[in-house]
């Protein structure tokens, strides 16, 4: 039994003119999500697990997570300088206080405490167990967990890109398989 007859490579070319032609609008639809932000790559909620008055220590998320450090200012939040440190009160590290990035630079807690502005992150202090930020007319602090974003809207852009050649490529393998068809 042959395998690559004249037939089955028909049979499979009209098969994947089908998956194209099916795929193609799936991948725009999930490309759209992920660049408006709404699908699989949204922002997650943010909680705030822990809150304490400026200067206060605040005890960080179990388990050596990465943490997110939030504040609230009465203004701007320059001049904040966050610490970090172990439970007996030996200095860690000093946090790097600034933009974010990828991150979200203000949230709303889904506790209902409100809206928490951007600090730090405590990534690469594993040994830390309390964070502490002073200054800059900083107000509260809290602690959540890392809210980087499960996406980006890099690869949603690349689906949308892909879309259109997908779908043409199942439309000229669609042509091909009746071609085919058509001079058996």
């Amino acid at each position: 039994m042959a395998v690559f007859t004249r037939r089955n490579i028909g049979r499979t070319t009209r098969l994947w003119s089908w998956v194209a032609l099916l795929g193609a609008p799936f991948f725009l639809v999930m490309g759209l999500l992920l660049v408006s932000g709404t699908g699989p790559g949204a922002q997650r909620p943010v909680e705030m697990w822990g809150a304490g008055a400026a200067g206060d220590a605040v005890e960080l998320l179990p388990s050596g997570r990465t943490t997110a450090v939030w504040g609230r200012a009465e203004g701007d939040v320059t001049g904040v300088t966050c610490a970090t440190s172990r439970s007996d009160g030996t200095p860690v590290a000093d946090l790097v206080v600034g933009a974010p990035g990828d991150r979200p630079g203000t949230v709303e807690d889904v506790g209902g405490s409100g809206s928490w502005t951007w600090l730090a992150t405590t990534e690469g202090t594993g040994a830390a167990a309390t964070v502490t930020c002073s200054g800059g007319g900083l107000t509260e602090v809290a602690v959540s967990t890392d809210p980087s974003r499960a996406g980006t809207p890099s690869f949603g852009w690349v689906l949308v890109a892909v879309a259109p050649v997908v779908f043409v490529l199942g439309l000229v393998a669609r042509r091909a398989g009746r071609s085919r068809a058509l001079s058996s």
